[in-house]
């Protein structure tokens, strides 16, 4: 019993690498899947809940993606909520915030930017975190833990249709300050998107204070 014992602690961390390398490759061949499907836009609940575990706030909006970068130096994107708009043309990012009343305008290359960027969550496991691969019903389930206190997130949670390899879910917990979940509802590829869906449409707000951060 007790060289049993031995053997399976000798295997332990042999299982977690092929489980990790396991999630990273799950991780890619979704991300693939997107840029592979051109123009996306997913409809999505935007809830956020507070470091015990109660709701705050939740909100329907929109992921406009377009991972074919022609000249543009990074992947456009929009993500469109009534309190939060975000367009990104794959050179600069607009930020508006309802709640401030301002437009905060940054490089798409900037750190800042690129944190929002709707592919950054699934290839967190590139800049400093660990991950490890579980399964949920229909789902796979890769967790995602920071290797020390610098990460974004204490902790990611991605779902992954294991058919379509398509996101359905996204959880970020962020200690004390709460998580969000990010529930996809549904999920349209190969569209073609017009350049304006990824530009901040300025004349429709006219009165709010522009931050230039470039």
């Amino acid at each position: 019993m007790r060289r049993v014992f031995a053997i399976v602690l000798m295997l332990l961390p042999l299982l977690a690498r092929a489980d990790g390398e396991g999630a990273v490759r799950l991780l890619d061949r979704a991300v693939a899947h997107i840029k592979s499907d051109g123009g996306v836009q997913m409809d999505f609940e935007y809830s956020a809940y507070d470091a015990g575990g109660e709701p705050l706030f939740a909100e329907k909006g929109l992921f406009y993606v377009d991972c074919r970068l022609g000249d543009k130096g990074k992947e456009r994107f929009a993500l469109l909520l009534d309190e939060l708009k975000i367009w990104c043309d794959g050179v600069q990012q607009w930020n508006y915030s309802a709640r401030t009343g301002e437009i905060y305008i940054t490089a798409a290359d900037s750190d800042e930017a690129q944190s929002l960027s709707p592919l950054h969550i699934m290839q967190l496991y590139k800049s400093g975190y660990n991950c490890s691969l579980g399964q949920e019903g229909a789902n796979d389930v890769v967790t995602l833990l920071p290797i020390d206190d610098s990460g974004e997130f204490t902790k990611v949670m991605i779902y992954i249709n294991k058919v379509s390899l398509q996101p359905v879910r996204m959880r970020l917990f962020m200690g004390e300050n709460g998580r969000i979940d990010i529930a996809i509802k549904s999920y349209k590829g190969g569209l073609e998107l017009k350049e304006a869906t990824f530009v901040c449409p300025l004349k429709e707000y006219p009165n709010v204070e522009i931050v230039d951060m470039r």
